[in-house]
């Protein structure tokens, strides 16, 4: 198994769990079959470079997060919520 596909995957995966996005559906907004999504996040799959961006841009990332090693500290934190706190001050 191909080290970039394991790198892959795991930053995939660490990304789709800060967004409490299941598999299915970020495989629904990037066109592709849940497996799919499974597979390339077990390193199996071998991806495209237009799925990697696809799957990128939904889930708020560039394509170059997904394949870093180590993986970059945002894909591990969760989303701000403070942006919300701050509109809610406000009004």
């Amino acid at each position: 198994m191909s080290r970039l596909r394991q790198i892959l995957g795991r930053n995939l995966r660490l990304a789709r769990n800060r967004l409490k996005l299941s598999q299915e559906v970020l495989a629904g907004e990037s066109g592709v079959d849940r497996t799919y999504v499974s597979g390339i996040e077990r390193g199996l799959r071998n991806p495209s470079v237009d799925l990697i961006e696809k799957l990128a841009g939904a889930l708020g990332v560039t394509a170059a997060d997904l394949i870093s090693d180590p993986a970059p500290e945002s894909l591990r934190r969760k989303p701000d919520a403070d942006s919300d706190a701050d509109t809610d001050a406000s009004g």
